[in-house]
């Protein structure tokens, strides 16, 4: 009788329910993303954004005044080291990241930006150590440079292949400044 009862007070319960509008919800919702991963990503981002926009920098063959176009030359030179310092203290900032595989991303990164640099401030160098920009001077800087952008375009390829933790990568759609 008591099993009658209950599967009454059951069926009553569940016949007086109102109908109740939109979708069922999956059984587990996604976890929110760890904050300490969206502000690291969202930084990883922000270095990203600054390399981009500060991109723009040109090379032109130095033409006309000697005086002039050796200026213009080490102030190129020495804007694409800045950036690059820039870059460089900002990745070692991102250290240490909430998770060792990120380090080992920014390692791969920082080594070839900081072979990069190095060899625009040779070429910088190699311009502003000469009395005026000669044939010889401007062919050993673009040589420097043409070092440079070769390692560069390794670091590129190398981020191509550095992959970060899905954790990490779920952030990006977290962070502003990788949107």
């Amino acid at each position: 009788m008591k099993r009658w009862v209950v599967a009454l007070a059951v069926f009553g319960v569940a016949g007086c329910g109102t109908p109740v509008a939109g979708r069922a919800v999956p059984g587990e919702l996604p976890a929110a993303p760890d904050t300490g991963v969206v502000r690291w990503v969202n930084n990883f981002c922000a270095v990203a954004d600054y390399m981009i926009a500060s991109g723009g920098v040109q090379f032109d063959p130095p033409t006309g005044d000697p005086a002039q176009a050796k200026k213009a030359v080490s102030e190129s030179l020495g804007r694409v080291v800045d950036v690059l310092n820039v870059v460089l203290h900002d990745l070692d900032e991102l250290t240490p990241a909430p998770e060792p595989a990120a380090d080992t991303a920014v390692e791969v990164i920082r080594e070839p930006l900081g072979r990069a640099r190095d060899e625009f401030a040779k070429a910088k160098s190699t311009v502003d150590g000469a009395p005026e920009l000669t044939v010889e001077v401007y062919s050993s800087a673009i040589q420097d440079m043409t070092e440079a952008v070769a390692v560069m375009n390794d670091a590129v390829e190398k981020m191509g292949v550095v992959s970060l933790p899905d954790d990490y990568r779920d952030a990006a759609g977290h962070a502003e400044n990788c949107a």
